[in-house]
């Protein structure tokens, strides 16, 4: 079977490798020849033959994006792409259609899908749909896994400041580094020195699986994992590194370790006493092997120094309070690490006050860091400036169902777009306690789909709407009731001649100059479009027969005065005619009667 011809050249690979794609095609030579191309580049590629199979496999495989042909078997393209966004909204979608077809862009424009491509395919378009949904998907992850670890770190540094200093502390501060950083299990290891100059590791206590193993001080237990002393680990901890990495990245004796404790991926944080190595908090993945994250590591580390403050002192009362002091450090430096972040984050409380707000969040909202300004009150007051939360509010969701939800909307009082994600927080009982909230400026981004929006509707050189645009129109005015409707056919005049003895450039500038004519004649409200090389046309909503004359006769009066003149000095000829309807079915024979009347109209010039 012959490969139908949709592509052009083939770009450059672009790297994909952190989305998953599914791709839904019915032509298997197409399926084929695009599943060839993706494959390489995407972390996982799933296919179907058609929209029943791919939604199906979309609910089974949860993946990052949907690349979907128009027109298959069992379910069309945009019926599985109307789905999706009912399911899950954030997936981005990108339409695939063999032709031209004004009410598929007009469905997809509806749907507010993310990509509207037509065969023969531009390969390199394709690719930078995927780049840009590639670096989206990115970034709403990062915003996650901030919010993610900003939560547990919070939680734990706050256990650790409001409690006395006993185990309970300790335990829920252990279990909330683990749960901040996926880890499976957690455990505490100290340093003894058994004889001057050689040390021994002993097990305090862990976590496997958000269920308590080993409680500190009680004894290990025969099963718990055994880690022999390893003079690298000692000297890196020593100077205050983490040690991390997947099992493939230790050395050959170490890897050995790992597998006796089965464990794939590992993190070690340093935990100091008074300036010296204490210990360190052993953070494992049994699952998987993995690189742990800057930010992973670096909240980890901030809530091993205040783990740090409470090792071996824990019956004394003036030791407690030195603890107590490192803790106000450590949650200074906390503070520090949550202001360096460039988004705007917020810890609430149950009733949408603001608890703890970063710098980038002060700045925005005009609150100060000290004085009466400095009073934070709720979100919605200084985010909205409103006595009430919007409908919609993210954190009123959370409050219901206690699960993170996302948001993206305008925001009138700071002048920009917003993509917020909320995550709850708990106490040690389960008990809902707040959320965190990460805030991402999102409007450049909007801005550039609004562009991109506006290109498929638009012809590029004029302005004006496209003939793509102008059929989608006509489509939902004949199914409409507005009456009456008419239509002006406009044909502009020596266009090839001027192509031919002045070059294509001043045939530009003559359909420019066309272009700001049109305008000037008709209402901003008139829908004036480009649907051939040199021909226009405009639908006017609610002008009939009387008025439409009265407009003709201003048209050609203000066409046939001088300095209508394009940019290189060539004057702006038309050719019109026009038509009305009091029927919305039948606005297409008023369009033939417009063009009819316009050949005759340029019949009788010549």
């Amino acid at each position: 079977m012959a490969v139908p011809h949709i592509f052009e050249e083939t770009p450059s690979l672009v790297e994909l490798r952190e989305i998953s794609v599914l791709f839904a095609e019915d032509d298997i030579s197409v399926r084929t020849h695009i599943s060839r191309m993706l494959s390489p580049v995407c972390g996982e590629l799933y296919t179907a033959e058609n929209g029943r199979v791919a939604l199906e496999l979309f609910r089974r495989k949860m993946p990052d994006l949907v690349l979907t042909d128009i027109s298959m078997p069992a379910m069309t393209g945009l019926d599985l792409a109307r789905q999706i966004k009912h399911e899950r909204p954030s997936v981005p979608v990108i339409i695939i259609s063999s032709h031209d077809n004004s009410e598929h862009l007009l469905q997809a424009i509806n749907l507010q899908l993310e990509g509207y491509l037509t065969k023969p395919l531009n390969i390199q378009q394709l690719f930078r749909n995927l780049q840009q949904q590639a670096l989206l998907l990115r970034a709403r992850r990062l915003a996650n896994q901030q919010s993610r670890l900003l939560s547990g770190v919070n939680m734990a540094i706050q256990y650790l400041l409001s409690a006395d200093a006993n185990q309970d502390a300790v335990d829920f501060a252990l279990q909330e580094m683990a749960k901040a950083a996926r880890a499976d299990k957690i455990f505490l290891y100290r340093y003894q020195e058994i004889i001057p100059g050689e040390r021994d590791l002993l097990l305090i206590s862990g976590f496997a699986g958000g269920e308590m193993v080993l409680r500190f001080l009680d004894g290990a237990e025969p099963d718990m994992p055994e880690l022999p002393y390893l003079d690298r680990w000692y000297s890196m901890l020593s100077q205050g590194k983490p040690i991390s990495g997947p099992r493939s990245s230790f050395p050959a004796e170490e890897r050995y370790i790992l597998d006796a404790m089965h464990v794939r991926s590992l993190l070690l944080t340093p935990i100091f006493e008074e300036g010296n190595l204490w210990g360190f908090a052993c953070l494992c993945d049994m699952k998987r092997e993995r690189p742990w994250s800057d930010a992973e590591t670096s909240m980890v580390m901030t809530a091993a120094r205040g783990l740090g403050s409470f090792m071996g002192r824990l019956k004394l009362e003036e030791e407690r309070r030195d603890a107590r002091k490192s803790l106000e450090l450590a949650n200074v430096q906390w503070q520090e690490t949550f202001d360096t972040i460039p988004d705007m984050v917020t810890v609430l409380d149950t009733s949408h006050q603001m608890v703890h707000v970063n710098k980038a969040a002060r700045e925005r909202m005009d609150i100060c860091e000290t004085g009466a300004g400095s009073l934070v009150g709720p979100c919605f007051q200084h985010l909205h400036g409103v006595s009430h939360p919007p409908e919609g509010c993210p954190h009123s969701l959370l409050l219901q169902d206690h699960q993170p939800h996302e948001a993206e909307g305008f925001i009138p009082k700071l002048n920009c777009y917003l993509h917020v994600t909320v995550n709850p927080t708990f106490d040690a009982d389960g008990n809902l306690v707040g959320a965190v909230h990460v805030a991402r400026d999102v409007t450049k981004r909007r801005e550039m789909e609004d562009k991109l929006r506006y290109l498929s509707t638009h012809d590029e050189m004029t302005k004006l709407y496209n003939r793509a645009f102008f059929e989608a129109e006509i489509e939902q005015l004949e199914k409409g009731r507005s009456a009456p409707l008419s239509v002006v056919i406009a044909d502009l005049d020596g266009l090839k001649e001027v192509n031919d003895s002045f070059g294509h450039d001043a045939g530009d500038g003559l359909i420019r100059a066309a272009a700001d004519l049109l305008r000037e004649i008709f209402r901003a409200g008139d829908v004036i479009a480009r649907i051939g090389g040199d021909e226009f046309a405009v639908i006017l909503k609610g002008v009939g027969e009387e008025l439409l004359k009265t407009i003709m006769e201003r048209a050609r009066q203000i066409v046939d005065e001088e300095g209508h003149l394009s940019e290189h000095g060539l004057k702006v000829r038309f050719s019109l005619g026009s038509a009305t309807t009091d029927f919305p079915s039948r606005l297409q024979d008023a369009i033939k009667a417009a063009d009819m009347a316009m050949y005759q109209d340029k019949r009788s010039r010549k």
